[in-house]
């Protein structure tokens, strides 16, 4: 009897790891034939013996085949899932916050340029440094920039403008940024390849104004094209990584999860077949009377289990 308890605790851990009602259904009815045996020690524990070689050993034999198999493919999603977060958290100590400060400093930075800009050409002079407001593209493009857009819709037009040292600012831009004090503020940047450009928005209007960084020049750019842009606000791209292994992980983890419990068709039948012969049969008068070779688990332990 001590023998038949650790097969029933054996296939208990089985049917747990499993989750699978066909499985749970067999060790409540294997349980039922033990408790059987326990409770009327008149009966032959022989007969008990015969029954559990010719079937809960066979099972067992199968079912632990199956989930060392499972146990090695979890093992490797499971390392898979722990190199992810390995950069995850390589990744989120090198992030850089100070662009959002910097930023907002920019757009101060910009907007004291237009101003000395227009000074300038009023003034019939060229005194601006145009490094004062290169740095922010150099220092930031290549982490924060957008890469995917449509280029197309921030090409400038073909209209009039102001020729400033090697610039180039759209007239009718100037005249607008003149009427709100030339204060703006970066809504975000795109870049492909070695094209740069920056979007800004003028103060208190619906008006955007596009910085075209290869080709020095300044320009308005219509709503049709606006909408058609993500102008949502730069994330670098080591968050995006950050957000892509993320969502690795928890889908590696669904599957894993998924795949543990699953079996393949062809073992799912052999258990239906095995609780079928199971109820089947007359426990008291016939279930001791199993053949050899109506044992129908001795093909299901030559199945391909890798499916």
């Amino acid at each position: 009897m001590s023998q038949s308890k650790r097969r029933l605790t054996r296939l208990k851990l089985l049917a747990n790891f499993f989750e699978n009602v066909d499985i749970i259904a067999i060790y409540i009815k294997t349980d039922i034939i033990h408790n059987l045996f326990n409770e009327n020690q008149t009966l032959d524990y022989n007969k008990l013996e015969l029954f559990h070689l010719q079937y809960t050993d066979s099972l067992i034999e199968l079912l632990t085949k199956i989930k060392k198999k499972k146990e090695n493919d979890s093992l490797a999603v499971i390392n898979e899932i722990n190199i992810n977060n390995r950069y995850i958290e390589a990744f989120e100590e090198k992030k850089n916050d100070s662009f959002e400060t910097d930023r907002k400093i920019y757009s101060g930075i910009f907007s004291e340029h237009l101003k000395n800009l227009y000074k300038d050409l009023t003034e019939d002079r060229a005194m601006l440094n145009w490094n004062d407001v290169l740095y922010f593209h150099k220092k930031y493009a290549a982490e924060f920039y957008r890469t995917e857009f449509d280029e197309e819709k921030l090409k400038p037009n073909s209209v009039p403008f102001y020729q400033y040292q090697d610039y180039c600012i759209e007239r009718k831009l100037l005249g607008k940024l003149n009427i709100q004090n030339f204060k703006v503020r970066f809504v975000c940047g795109y870049r492909v390849e070695r094209d740069e450009y920056e979007l800004f928005k003028i103060f208190q209007s619906d008006e955007h104004f596009v910085f075209n960084v290869e080709e020095k020049k300044m320009y308005l750019i219509d709503d049709e094209d606006l909408e058609s842009l993500n102008t949502n606000e730069n994330e670098s791209n080591q968050i995006s990584i950050i957000n892509q292994l993320k969502r690795k992980n928890e889908d590696l983890e669904e599957t894993m999860e998924f795949k543990k419990k699953s079996l393949s068709e062809d073992v799912e039948l052999v258990l239906k077949d095995y609780l079928r012969n199971l109820e089947s049969i007359d426990i008291m008068s016939k279930i001791f009377d199993v053949n050899e070779e109506t044992n129908i688990l001795r093909a299901m332990l030559n199945l391909n289990i890798n499916n």
